[in-house]
């Protein structure tokens, strides 16, 4: 994918986004222009930028963070099915969770143990699989087969999430990244930052009850909001 089509593709979520936003939210009088840096203007009696980013729990180059976690998950089940079928195994469609407490390290090794654990569930009998058959595999905590067999079966992760709470310092840390590239914005009276907590994604999915009495250091922003998907959004409490 070419950098002008994530582009493209970037600046659609970020559209869809605000708009879901402002049908919760009153906006400022004017004409909403979309674009980059900052991503939004609301061109009324006064110019308001407004520079949108995304809150994550964790970054997504760190290796146990949700979003490589998630992806090596799939690979995982997505390499072990191969293998099973390779090793004569039926097309049955398998289900797995695993430990948020183990990552996953490396996905050739856990494929192949759970190859070999799909050839011995497709043995006995359908259902939720006892523990023990699995406990050799640390990384997985549930598994289960409805003893069918299907043409285009896939196997597939099936997780439960908790909602952790605000990750606050991260709050802090997207002012201040979007503060030092404010600086290269268009001109505007003055710029807000919207905060988006994508309910649907558990890499960044929290909860966003404000801690009482917390402030951040507003930046180069006159408003901050929290936006998590799908909820009425808060504004930060800052200060200067």
């Amino acid at each position: 994918m070419g950098r002008s089509t994530k582009n493209q593709k970037k600046q659609e979520q970020e559209k869809a986004v605000f708009e879901m936003f402002a049908r919760d939210f009153e906006l400022p009088e004017g004409r909403v222009v979309y674009g980059d840096k900052p991503d939004v203007i609301i061109d009324g009696p006064r110019k308001i930028g407004i520079e949108i980013t995304d809150l994550y729990l964790a970054d997504g180059d760190n290796p146990d963070s949700e979003q490589v976690q998630r992806r090596h998950r799939d690979a995982v089940l997505q390499r072990a099915q191969s293998l099973h079928r390779e090793a004569g195994g039926r097309s049955i469609e398998l289900h797995f969770a695993f430990d948020f407490k183990k990552p996953i390290r490396k996905v050739e090794p856990l494929a192949k143990a759970i190859a070999e654990l799909g050839r011995r569930i497709e043995q006995g009998p359908s259902g939720g699989i006892p523990d023990c058959t699995f406990d050799h595999i640390p990384e997985l905590t549930w598994a289960y087969w409805n003893g069918r067999e299907y043409p285009d079966a896939r196997w597939r992760v099936t997780q439960s999430y908790g909602t952790p709470l605000l990750a606050l310092p991260r709050i802090e840390k997207a002012v201040a990244e979007k503060t030092e590239l404010a600086k290269k914005y268009r001109a505007c009276d003055t710029y807000w930052l919207l905060i988006v907590i994508d309910f649907w994604n558990p890499a960044s999915d929290q909860d966003i009850s404000w801690p009482e009495g917390a402030t951040v250091d507003a930046g180069a922003f006159e408003r901050i909001f929290l936006y998590r998907t799908h909820f009425a959004s808060i504004e930060v409490p800052t200060w200067r």
